[in-house]
């Protein structure tokens, strides 16, 4: 068998010289060094499938086109699920965790469907946003923005906040079940709660639910 160049592994031999670069020049926080805890095991695997798919495929064109399919499919799956909300805070707030509440019923629903990738959402002054949609259909990851445009995600001299993913649960109320996610609002880089933190956040969502008297 005449080993030849393919999509897998040509990105394979791309991911061993990036995770040996990585090694090599780890950077100031040494984040690069665990390219070889990562992309190398991948490409080795990668390179093992690719070996066994020219040894068993006849046709050189036919294995090309399954390996470009492969490749686009799991660069399908990474794409779905960096797909990304941005949440706008209030410039002034006096709230540390920012929260949404799914299947809440006659509550707003979030601009998303099966094609959407991005969107944004305002949120209200008390850092609860309330929707009926399920917490399923919501996208995967989140940003946060000031309405004024600052950015929790670079955080510098100008910007000393972050925020971070506290908790992803649910709160029971009248024997109905709600899905939330908390996210937890900081300074100087940190993410800091307690479980004591989230107990007393949980109590505080209920206690708004029963005041927004959600029905089932």
């Amino acid at each position: 068998m005449k080993y030849k160049p393919t999509p897998i592994n040509i990105i394979c031999g791309l991911l061993i010289i990036a995770s040996i670069y990585g090694a090599i020049f780890p950077g100031p926080m040494g984040f690069g060094f665990l390219g070889l805890f990562y992309l190398l095991p991948v490409a080795i695997f990668g390179l093992l499938l690719d070996y066994l798919g020219q040894k068993t495929i006849k046709g050189y064109r036919k294995l090309f086109l399954i390996e470009i399919g492969l490749v686009g499919v799991i660069a399908f799956g990474f794409l779905w699920q960096e797909r990304t909300k941005t949440y706008i805070i209030p410039d002034q707030r006096d709230f540390e965790f920012v929260v949404t509440i799914y299947d809440v019923k006659d509550s707003e629903q979030l601009p998303v469907n099966f094609f959407t990738w991005t969107y944004e959402k305002e949120i209200p002054e008390n850092g609860v946003l309330l929707t009926s949609n399920k917490i399923n259909s919501d996208l995967p990851k989140t940003e946060m923005f000031t309405k004024a445009g600052l950015s929790f995600q670079d955080r510098n001299d100008t910007v000393d906040l972050c925020f971070g993913r506290a908790s992803t649960s649910k709160i029971e109320i009248d024997g109905k079940n709600y899905d939330y996610q908390a996210w937890k609002i900081d300074k100087e880089g940190t993410i800091s709660y307690s479980s004591n933190d989230i107990k007393e956040l949980e109590e505080k969502l209920k206690k708004y639910l029963k005041r927004k008297k959600p029905s089932s």
